[in-house]
């Protein structure tokens, strides 16, 4: 059950090792059903998780507007990141788009790196692949047109395409559901000619 969780950390620091009795101790399965939340905006976020099965959307509301950020398929990070170290109110809400089992990963955990050789400089990486991965998100917000950041999706990761919902999937690119069919109409209709 924990390897989807080793196996990230070796995404990180492929050398790095820790005592499964001082982490397992303190991780958490959670069972997400489709529709629920694993946390919402206000709440503050006292885990970082790590889907094991299933898709979440992480998202947040403007004017009753929601407007998606990221899609969590398997072996993928989530949470509020900021709520879990300050211990604020989340800026966002993390929901199940699909039956899913998220790991939990708490306080004590991250207490366990800070203490554990090369635990820091985890530590250390993980942060930076979190901000890299938010600059990215925020240049093709503002560089790319729906059209591009739609080829993206289809290019990095065609199978999550088969498994959002269209009106989630619009939410994420930034452009109404009527938009998103005449979008991939365009874009399959070039494909084809």
């Amino acid at each position: 059950m924990y390897e989807p969780f080793y196996e990230f950390l070796r995404q990180f620091l492929p050398e790095f090792k820790i005592d499964a009795t001082l982490v397992e101790p303190l991780l958490e399965s959670r069972k997400v059903y489709k529709g629920e939340f694993l946390f919402q905006e206000g709440d503050v976020c006292d885990f970082v998780g790590l889907t094991l099965s299933g898709c979440l959307r992480t998202f947040f509301l403007k004017d009753t507007k929601e407007f998606t950020l990221f899609f969590h398929p398997e072996h993928q990070l989530l949470g509020d990141y900021e709520s879990f170290r300050k211990q604020r109110s989340a800026c966002f809400s993390c929901q199940a788009i699909e039956d899913s089992e998220v790991l939990l990963i708490s306080h004590q955990v991250f207490h366990v790196f800070e203490v554990v050789p090369d635990g820091q400089k985890l530590l250390q990486l993980h942060a930076e692949s979190l901000a890299f991965m938010l600059r990215d998100k925020l240049l093709s917000l503002f560089r790319d047109a729906p059209e591009q950041r739609y080829l993206n999706l289809i290019q990095n990761e065609p199978s999550l395409l088969q498994r959002i919902p269209q009106y989630y999937l619009a939410s994420y690119l930034g452009i109404e559901p009527e938009s998103l069919s005449r979008l991939k109409r365009r874009v399959h209709g070039h494909k084809v000619s």
